[in-house]
């Protein structure tokens, strides 16, 4: 089978796509931090989600597109719904209590967390240099979870639980048929942050949680805020990675490292450790190496096939 040809135009104008969405992302998570000091996490996870659910509708109907209650509701799409819930939770918190940075730079161990479950649960062939790549990957994450930064101590397992999470949630995507809408699956993930947030509200009342508290304008702005950039960024991540070569967006995936690094340090005033920089150096270069090595091998696979 031929490999389809992108050229070099479509590849930078999907890399600058897929650098705005990651962008995006970063400024969407330094806005919600900024709301943890008043409300509780269940409260901004349930209205962000339940505006981002608002907007994916009002994006189905400019399209003149119909929800599909079979796909909305398919199982394998509610699984990854109920799973980035879980997400939600872990990564938002882990917001409340430690640096932007530190957190967003533990979330992205996923893609290495990623190639370990891919190898023992789907028994897909890692070779030695993407196990080397996943070694030193973790390397990267204990230099700024360890015990060298203990400013953040027990909440660097909250982003690290997210990682795992967002893992999981990438496996499971594998399942979900070709033939379903993007959006409705987003919607499917956002309706499920939705309740999910919501049903936190009793863990508040019987005071196992923050009580809810009704968000003033300045925060409901925030939060409106919040869930318009990620409402973008789901369209735009699609349109980069069907426009642009995955094994050329790679790198522009980490877009959000240094400029989460940059904003936690600008507007909250966590200066960053050298201990922190080399290991978000480091978990960001064996990303990007286990993500091109991986397109490469798929590559080759498909010219084999072809032969």
């Amino acid at each position: 089978m031929a490999l389809p040809t992108v050229s070099a135009a479509d590849n930078l104008r999907a890399a600058g796509l897929i650098a705005l969405t990651m962008s995006l992302f970063a400024i969407s998570d330094t806005l919600v931090k900024t709301l943890f000091d008043r409300l509780p996490v269940g409260e901004v996870i349930a209205l962000r989600g339940l505006l981002i659910a608002i907007l994916l509708l009002a994006f189905l109907h400019f399209r003149r597109r119909r929800v599909v209650l079979g796909q909305l509701l398919d199982r394998i799409a509610v699984m990854r719904g109920l799973i980035e819930v879980a997400v939600a939770f872990a990564f938002f918190k882990s917001l409340a209590l430690m640096p932007l940075a530190d957190a967003t730079v533990l979330l992205f161990a996923a893609p290495i967390i990623m190639t370990v479950a891919a190898s023992l649960l789907l028994g897909e062939q890692v070779g030695p240099r993407r196990w080397t790549a996943v070694l030193v990957g973790f390397s990267g994450v204990v230099l700024v979870a360890g015990p060298g930064n203990a400013s953040i101590g027990w909440a660097a397992l909250l982003p690290l639980t997210a990682a795992f999470l967002v893992a999981a949630r990438d496996l499971i995507t594998r399942w979900v048929p070709t033939t379903h809408d993007s959006t409705t699956v987003a919607l499917t993930t956002a309706l499920a942050v939705t309740i999910g947030g919501w049903l936190s509200l009793p863990l508040g009342t019987a005071g196992l949680a923050s009580a809810w508290v009704w968000p003033t304008m300045a925060e409901w702005l925030v939060i409106g805020s919040s869930s318009l950039l990620i409402g973008t960024a789901y369209n735009t991540v699609v349109i980069g990675y069907r426009l642009g070569e995955a094994s050329f967006l790679a790198p522009f995936r980490y877009t959000s490292v240094p400029l989460a690094i940059l904003l936690s340090w600008t507007v909250f005033g966590d200066v960053p450790s050298l201990l922190m920089l080399t290991g978000a150096l480091i978990v960001t270069g064996s990303g990007i190496f286990i993500f091109a090595r991986e397109r490469q091998l798929a590559k080759r696979a498909q010219l084999a096939d072809g032969a």
